[in-house]
């Protein structure tokens, strides 16, 4: 806020395109959890939400979206009983990139959902809305991979230095 005026920080800002109409959807599921990958990150999480019925899990993987071997076993788990697994970057300004290193290829075939560059917390708040509209998994993954909101960015391109 600068003078009382709202002051946009990025030149790419999408505005609500005010001729469509609104349509409210407000169903959620609660039953979605975001767990954050690090050294050492005890694969019991993973199982504990999946024994709990949680139908969903962001993994805020690192980097190019990784998390440790030793969690997959865990992670295949999940998706045997029918939660979504998706993956996020803890880099801010990270997008994934599953397919460079055996790790992420190795979780892609398991069937962890790649998101992009899509924030872990707007990851997490979109798949309790998707969740919230179809019990159906795979209706389900292709909505939460669908761009809404530009909530995924068609690309990440390098910021320019004068």
């Amino acid at each position: 806020m600068k003078n009382g005026q709202i002051e946009m920080l990025i030149e790419n800002y999408h505005k609500r395109n005010s001729s469509q109409k609104l349509i409210l959807k407000p169903n959620f599921n609660e039953k979605v959890t975001l767990v954050k990958s690090y050294p050492g990150l005890d694969p019991n999480v993973i199982e504990w939400y999946t024994n709990e019925d949680y139908r969903g899990i962001i993994l805020e993987g690192t980097g190019l979206g990784h998390v440790g071997k030793y969690c997959f076993s865990a992670i295949r788990n999940a998706i045997e009983n029918n939660v979504i697994v998706a993956m996020t970057s803890q880099c801010i300004w990270g997008r994934l990139g599953m397919n460079v290193y055996d790790q992420g290829r190795d979780l892609l075939a398991i069937g962890v959902v790649p998101l992009e560059d899509m924030l872990p917390e707007t990851a997490l708040v979109k798949l309790m809305w998707v969740l919230g509209q179809t019990k159906d998994v795979e209706e389900a993954k292709q909505l939460l991979t669908t761009n809404v909101a530009n909530e995924i960015s068609p690309r990440t391109q390098a910021e320019e230095t004068a």
